[in-house]
């Protein structure tokens, strides 16, 4: 049943993942417009910290696909998901993308005086939290999709033995 829910969200993700971050970033934006969001520079360090994280583990997984491309398990993966190892290597891919647009937007955030535009502030904020959510839950949709192949290579079909 759980298993069920994951592979439902991970395939809406997947298909409307920029829908639901810009709305997500509208919706953040809106708050902080409005007053209910503050501190948002304070927050910006600690966002900077997890996409670091984020970009240190989807490199490791990136380059331990690239590596592993041409061994007995992916080749077998392959002929069970065939298009699995591209959205494994698109997934993380674009996550080190989204965690380094996240770094650049949090330093200009720090960097640049309060703007005296609130209008303008809440644009700022809902862009960067649309990227920051695309990283997000992107990274937990590639994570998903790492240990997805470790379950799927050990899990390996049983044979009838002869008598």
């Amino acid at each position: 049943m759980i298993n069920k829910v994951y592979d439902f969200l991970e395939k809406t993700w997947e298909k409307n993942s920029l829908y639901l971050s810009v709305l997500a970033g509208i919706v953040i934006g809106y708050l902080y417009y409005r007053g209910y969001l503050v501190n948002i520079r304070s927050v910006t360090g600690n966002i900077v910290t997890f996409a670091s994280i984020v970009i240190g583990v989807n490199g490791v997984f990136l380059t331990l696909i690239i590596t592993l491309q041409e061994s007995p398990a992916f080749v077998r993966l392959k002929e069970i998901f065939p298009d699995f190892q591209h959205r494994l290597y698109v997934s993380l891919r674009n996550q080190i993308n989204f965690g380094l647009l996240v770094v650049l937007i949090s330093i200009i955030i720090n960097l640049l005086p309060p703007s005296p535009s609130k209008y303008l502030s809440s644009i700022g904020v809902g862009i960067w939290f649309i990227f920051f959510s695309l990283m997000g839950v992107g990274s937990f949709i590639s994570v998903k999709l790492v240990t997805d192949i470790i379950v799927k290579n050990f899990n390996f079909p049983t044979r009838s033995r002869r008598q």
